[in-house]
C-alpha cells in the first residue's frame, strides 16, 4: 500500500518515541526501515533508500487493515525539496512535526551523532564553531554521509521549516508536536495523534522511555562498525557473502548496543547558552507565530 502519512522531523524531539508508539497499533503500518530518507533528494548520499521501487518494498507487508501507512525520517523538515516530493508522492498525506527548544535539540543532536561517529570532536562548542568549515567540507570525520549533519544551527532552523512546510500542505493535513507537551503527557499527545490520523484509538496507556542520551564505550568500535578500516573490508565483504546484508545489519547493529552507555549530557557553560538562544531567537518567535503559543520561555 501506499504511505499516507509521515513524521518529518525533526531530530531529537522524540520522533523515535512516537514512531515505536505507533508501530503495535493494529490499523498502522510503520515501515520497518526507520528513516529512509527516499523524499530529501538534496541530501546526497545520506537517504538510506535511492529509488521508487526499493521505497515501495519497504511497505509491501501493509495490508487492508492498515488504515495508515506511514515512515519516519528526521531530515525531511530540514530538506528544502522533501515536503513537496512527499506532496507529489501522495497530496492526502497527513504529516506529523515534533519540535523542541532548539537549543535543546541542537546539544542532544551533537551528542546523537557523536555516538554514531558522525561527530569527531566532543566539545559541542568547538563543533559549533566548525560549522563554517565543515560547510566547505574540512573537518570532517573519516566517512562522513555530508555536511548537513554537522550544521547544527540548520536543523535548528524550526520557524523556516515549519512555514515551509505550511506553504506546501493545507494545515488540516499537518500536526505540529511540541516536545516539551509529549514529554509531560504522552498519553494526551498519542490520543491527539490518532485523533488526526482518523483511525481507532487501540486502548494504549504504556508509554515506556525511549531513545534517552548515549555515548559509545570505545569511539574506535563505534567508527568500526560503521565504517571498517580497509584492511578489513575484504573479510567484511566474505562475511556478508555468507551471511547477507540483513546479517551484517545485525552484527552491526549489535556491536553498536554493547558498545553504549547511557548517560546525562554535561551542562552547556551559561555564556555559550546564551549565545545558542541568540542564535535561535527569531527562529522561535516565527515558531511561535505559526503555532500561536508562547514559547519565550525558550529564549
Amino acid at each position: 500500500m501506499k504511505p499516507n502519512f509521515f513524521i518529518v522531523g525533526a531530530p531529537k524531539c522524540g520522533t523515535t518515541a512516537l514512531y515505536e508508539y505507533l508501530r503495535p497499533h493494529p490499523n498502522i503500518f510503520m515501515s520497518d526501515l526507520k528513516e529512509p530518507h527516499f523524499f530529501a533528494s538534496d541530501l546526497g548520499t545520506y537517504p538510506r533508500v535511492k529509488t521508487l521501487q526499493e521505497y515501495t518494498e519497504i511497505f509491501a507487508a501493509s495490508a487492508p487493515e492498515h488504515l495508515r501507512v506511514g515512515e519516519a525520517s528526521v531530515y525531511y523538515l530540514r530538506s528544502s525539496v522533501a515536503i513537496r516530493n512527499i506532496r507529489e508522492f501522495n497530496p492526502e498525506a497527513r504529516i506529523i512535526a515534533m519540535f523542541r527548544n532548539p537549543v535543546e535539540m541542537v546539544h542532544s543532536l551533537h551528542s546523537q551523532l557523536l555516538h554514531v561517529a558522525e561527530e569527531r570532536e566532543s566539545d559541542f562548542e568547538t563543533a559549533w564553531r566548525l560549522q563554517d568549515r565543515r560547510n566547505q567540507g574540512l573537518d570532517l570525520p573519516p566517512g562522513s554521509r555530508g555536511s548537513f549533519l554537522l550544521q547544527y544551527a540548520q536543523v535548528g532552523q524550526f520557524g523556516t521549516q515549519t512555514q515551509r512546510l505550511l506553504s506546501v500542505f493545507p494545515r488540516a493535513q499537518v500536526k505540529l508536536i511540541l516536545y516539551d507537551d509529549f514529554a509531560a503527557s504522552p498519553q494526551g499527545v498519542y490520543d491527539e495523534v490518532m485523533d488526526f490520523l482518523g483511525i481507532p484509538h487501540d486502548n494504549r496507556t504504556d508509554f515506556p522511555r525511549i531513545n534517552a542520551n548515549k555515548r559509545a564505550r570505545l569511539d574506535w568500535l563505534s567508527n568500526f562498525a560503521r565504517k571498517p578500516p580497509s584492511a578489513l573490508r575484504t573479510a567484511v565483504r566474505r562475511l556478508k557473502e555468507a551471511v547477507g546484508a540483513e546479517g551484517i545489519t545485525a552484527v552491526k547493529a549489535k556491536i553498536v548496543v554493547l558498545n553504549t552507555v547511557r548517560e546525562k549530557r554535561g551542562p552547556l557553560s551559561p555564556e555559550f547558552r546564551a549565545e545558542l538562544v541568540e542564535s535561535f531567537r527569531e527562529e522561535v518567535s516565527l515558531l511561535s507565530r505559526l503555532l500561536d503559543r508562547d514559547l519565550s520561555h525558550w529564549v
